[in-house]
C-alpha cells in the first residue's frame, strides 16, 4: 500500500517539482519506506511506498515499464497477481512486486481490462505516453480513496485531500457538501466538502487527454453487475449447511488472500462474530496472529474488551488491547480529524488509529479487519424497517426490532430545525446538488434491476441491501478504515470483498442471509469455530463515543463562535439551540465539523486547533 498523487499540465509545459514534492511529504505517512517522483513530459507522478510485497528497490515507484511506454504510480494490493503473471507469457519480470505485476497487465490489456482481472483494492495512475493519456482507475468498491481536481490550468490527483491542499489547490468550502456530511451519516457520491476537488467514483476510470486536458470516464465495475439469476436458483436449490459450507470456503480462501505479504500480518478483533471469523481463519493459515482490540473502560458494558478476550482465549492467539481513556481519546481527536479528512460521522477513528499505532510498534503491517459483513449479510436491520416488515412475517420482525442497533441518527428531526431555525441556508440534505442526486437515482434504479428475477418484497429487500455497497454509510466506513490506519503506516485488509465472497453472498438465498438473525448463514458458519456466545450476539454499534466526550473538556465557544457557525451564517441564538437540540451523535459531528474547518478551511496546525479546543493547557497529540 502507498500514497499516490501527480499531475496533468498544458501541452509542452512541465510539471513544477516544487509542488510533486510538497505532496510527496504530505502523503510520507502512507508511505514510509520509500518515495519517488517523475516527471514525463506533461505529466508529473509522486508515490510515496509502505513495502509489503516484495520490499526490495525492485518494488520502487514510480515504475516504468521496459518499453518506457508505461508509468505507474498505485496504491493497493492485488491478491491474484501470481495467477496474472501465468497469464503474461514472455514477461521477464525484475522482481515479486504486485506493482510490475500491474504494469505488465496494463501492457497487455489496457487499464480496463487490468483493472477487470486484478482482484484486491487499488487506486492507480497510469501513463500512456503513446497514446497521450493519463489514466486514473479506483477500485470496485472504493476502498483506496483517490480524489482530484482542476487547478491553474492543469489536473491535480492525490491519495489525500492534503496533498491536493500542499499542492496548491485552494481549500473553498462547498457548503451545501459540508452541511450534508454532518446533518447525514453518508459521504457517497462525487462531491467532497471542499469545492473544486472531487472524488474518482468507485469502478471507475478516469482518461485524461494530455493534448487537450479534457476528462472522460467509464464506469468499469458495479456491484449489480454480480447478481446472477442462474447462479441465485442454483444456491437456492441447496440446503442450509451446504450453503454454509460455500460460505467458508469462500470466506477461508479470502483470508488466505489476504495474508499474501512478505512482512507481519495481524487481525482488528472486535469480539463480533465479522472480525472473529476473520481471526480464527488467519490463526489457521498463518504461523502466529497478533489480534488488536480497544477498550474504553470509561463506555460500560459498551466497552468489547471481554468479548474480544473470550475470542482470543477461544482460539489461543496473542490478544493485545490498547485502553483508550477518555483523556486519551480526546488527545487524539483532532489528529484523527486531519488524517480521517471529514468530520467524524462515527467515532471509531480514534481507536483504529490508536490499534494501528500499537501494531506499528510491534512490527506488524497488516491488518485483517471483518469490515463490510453487515452489507452483504444484512446486519444493518435498523437502516431497513420498512423492507424488513414487508418481507418478514409479524412475529420475526417483533424479535427482529429487540435485536436492532439503533443506527440511525436524527436526521429528520435536525433538518427540520435547520429549516425552521436557519431559514437562509439551503441544505443539500433537503436540496440534493444534481450531480449527487444523480448518483443516487441511478443506484436507485440499477439495484431493483438487479433483482428483478425476484420479485416483491424479496426483491425489494434484497435491492435495499445491494444499495448499501455503493450508498449510505459504507462507502465512508471503507475510507475511515484506510485513512486512520494509514495514518500510522498500517495497511487494513477486508476478507469479506474478496472476489469470491461478494458474488456468493449477493445470489445466496435471502432466508440464509437475514434469517432467523441477521447474518443467519454467516452465525451458522461462525458456530463452527467460534464460542456460542459470540455467534449469539446481536449486532453492536462498537465504540461511540459522543460529545459527551468532548463537552466535558471542551471550551463551549470553540463551537458556538466559530467557522461552522459563521458558514451556515447563523446568529448566535438559533445556532445555540440548534446544538442544544441535536442528539449526541450529531454533536459530535458538529463538533468534529468546526475542527473540520479550522484544520482544512483555516489551514490551522493540530497543536493550534487543540489549543482553542481544549485551553492553554492541552496536551499536543502525536502528528
Amino acid at each position: 500500500m502507498c500514497g499516490i498523487a501527480g499531475c496533468a499540465v498544458r501541452p509542452g509545459a512541465e510539471p513544477d517539482a516544487d509542488p510533486l514534492a510538497r505532496m510527496a511529504t504530505a502523503l510520507r505517512h502512507r508511505g514510509p519506506d520509500d518515495s519517488g517522483v517523475e516527471i514525463k513530459r506533461n505529466v508529473g507522478l509522486v508515490n510515496t511506498r509502505l513495502a509489503i510485497v516484495d520490499p526490495s528497490r525492485s518494488g520502487h515507484q514510480p515504475m516504468t515499464d521496459p518499453s518506457g511506454r508505461w508509468a505507474l504510480t498505485y496504491n493497493g494490493e492485488i491478491f491474484n497477481h501470481g495467477e496474472l503473471r501465468g497469464q503474461l507469457p514472455g514477461v521477464a519480470f525484475r522482481g515479486g512486486s504486485d506493482t510490475e505485476t500491474l504494469l505488465h497487465a496494463l501492457r497487455r490489456w489496457g487499464p480496463v481490462g487490468a483493472a477487470d482481472r486484478s482482484h484486491g483494492f487499488f487506486a492507480f495512475a497510469a501513463h500512456d505516453s503513446a497514446a497521450q493519456k493519463l489514466f486514473l482507475v479506483r477500485d470496485r468498491l472504493g476502498v483506496k480513496p483517490l480524489y482530484i481536481a482542476r487547478q491553474d490550468a492543469a489536473i491535480w490527483f492525490a491519495s489525500e485531500l492534503g496533498a491536493l491542499l500542499a499542492a496548491g489547490v485552494p481549500a473553498r468550502p462547498s457548503e451545501d457538501v459540508l452541511w450534508s456530511t454532518i446533518d447525514q451519516p453518508t459521504t457517497h457520491g462525487r462531491h467532497t466538502p471542499l469545492e473544486g476537488i472531487e472524488r474518482v467514483l468507485p469502478g471507475t476510470v478516469v482518461a485524461i487527454d494530455l493534448d487537450t486536458l479534457e476528462i472522460t470516464e467509464q464506469r468499469w465495475w458495479e456491484p449489480a453487475s454480480e447478481v446472477d439469476p442462474e447462479l441465485s436458483r442454483s444456491l437456492a436449490a441447496l440446503d442450509r449447511v451446504r450453503l454454509a459450507d460455500l460460505l467458508e470456503d469462500a470466506l477461508r480462501a479470502g483470508v488466505k488472500n489476504r495474508l499474501m505479504a512478505d512482512v507481519p500480518v495481524g487481525t482488528l478483533c472486535s469480539g463480533g462474530i465479522d472480525s472473529s471469523l476473520v481471526s480464527a481463519y488467519a490463526r489457521d493459515e498463518a504461523r502466529s496472529v497478533v489480534a488488536f482490540t480497544a477498550s474504553l473502560p470509561d463506555e460500560g458494558r459498551a466497552d468489547e474488551r471481554r468479548w474480544a478476550e473470550k475470542v482470543a482465549s477461544s482460539l489461543g492467539i496473542d490478544l493485545e488491547t490498547v485502553t483508550i481513556q477518555s483523556s486519551d481519546w480526546r488527545a487524539a481527536l483532532v489528529g484523527a480529524v486531519q488524517h480521517h479528512e471529514y468530520p467524524l460521522l462515527v467515532s471509531g477513528s480514534v481507536p483504529i488509529g490508536r490499534m494501528a499505532d500499537a501494531a506499528r510498534r510491534r512490527g506488524v503491517k497488516v491488518l485483517l479487519t471483518g469490515e463490510a459483513a453487515d452489507e452483504l449479510f444484512g446486519g444493518y436491520v435498523a437502516l431497513h424497517l420498512a423492507d424488513y416488515r414487508a418481507y418478514l412475517s409479524r412475529t420475526a420482525m417483533l424479535r427482529r426490532r429487540r435485536q436492532v442497533v439503533r443506527t440511525r441518527g436524527a436526521g429528520p428531526a435536525i433538518r427540520g430545525a435547520v429549516k425552521r431555525l436557519l431559514p437562509g441556508f439551503r441544505t443539500s440534505a433537503s436540496s440534493p446538488a444534481p450531480d449527487r442526486q444523480r448518483f443516487d437515482d441511478a443506484l436507485r434504479a440499477s439495484a431493483p434491476r438487479a433483482y428483478e428475477h425476484h420479485p416483491g418484497p424479496r426483491g425489494g429487500l434484497e435491492a435495499v441491501l445491494l444499495a448499501d455497497l455503493t450508498n449510505g454509510t459504507f462507502p465512508f466506513l471503507l475510507n475511515r478504515m484506510d485513512k486512520d490506519a494509514m495514518a500510522h503506516s498500517i495497511e487494513t485488509r477486508l476478507p469479506f470483498l474478496d472476489a469470491k465472497v461478494v458474488p456468493l453472498a449477493l445470489n445466496l438465498p435471502l432466508e440464509a442471509r437475514v434469517e432467523p438473525d441477521p447474518k443467519g448463514v454467516l452465525r451458522d458458519v461462525g458456530r463452527r469455530v467460534l464460542p456460542a456466545a459470540i455467534t449469539a450476539r446481536p449486532k453492536q454499534a462498537g465504540l461511540q463515543v459522543g460529545a459527551r466526550r468532548i463537552e466535558e473538556a471542551a471550551r463551549p465557544e470553540f463551537l458556538e463562535h466559530g467557522m461552522l457557525r459563521d458558514l451556515v451564517r447563523s446568529p448566535a441564538s438559533p445556532w445555540h439551540e440548534l446544538v442544544s437540540r441535536s442528539s449526541e451523535r450529531k454533536r459530535a459531528r458538529l463538533w468534529t465539523g468546526e475542527i473540520w474547518c479550522r484544520l482544512f478551511l483555516a489551514g490551522e496546525s493540530v497543536p493550534a486547533v487543540e489549543r482553542d479546543l481544549w485551553g492553554e493547557g492541552a496536551d499536543a497529540a502525536d502528528p
